[in-house]
């Protein structure tokens, strides 16, 4: 697995997000940084005071893929944030020792595919801890179990308030 750090322009944002969730990899961090690399600090007017301006506004995108989809990520942010201008921002690529799902208890690579969430319908009755089996959801020899709510949870999930 591979962490794919982006710095990139605030406002070709939404076009990166809609060109990875067009190829399905949706799952990404997104934080608002500042900071400067090439650029040139400019003179900017505020109350007809003049400042300088050394640390620009940027996004940073997180992204964990899997070792084939790097390429394929790495030139989907390059194609849709190249302004052709300084600033456009870097791109880097660091090696993922391992990855946890907290919800399911996942490891590795499956912790960072999207999962099918599994919800229940209100009209169902079951026994307390019953077990249901996904045979679409096997991995190996193994097939992954979900424990269904309690009856007890499954009246406090569906309660409306007044």
């Amino acid at each position: 697995m591979k962490k794919i750090e982006a710095v990139i322009r605030p406002e070709r944002f939404p076009a990166i997000s809609a060109a990875l969730q067009e190829a399905e990899k949706n799952g990404m961090t997104v934080s608002e940084v500042r900071g400067h690399g090439s650029e040139v600090g400019a003179v900017q007017v505020w109350r007809g005071r003049q400042y300088k301006v050394d640390l620009h506004q940027k996004l940073k995108l997180e992204i964990v893929v899997q070792d084939a989809d790097v390429d394929q990520v790495v030139n989907m942010i390059i194609d849709e944030a190249q302004t052709g201008a300084n600033g456009d921002g870097r791109i880097f690529v660091s090696h993922v020792e391992a990855a946890f799902r907290i919800r399911t208890g996942e490891v590795g690579d499956r912790a960072i595919t999207n999962g099918r969430v599994v919800k229940l319908s209100p009209k169902e009755e079951t026994e307390y801890n019953e077990i249901v089996e996904f045979p679409e959801k096997s991995v190996g020899s193994e097939n992954l179990a979900y424990s269904k709510l309690q009856k007890d949870s499954q009246r406090v999930n569906n309660y409306v308030q007044p």
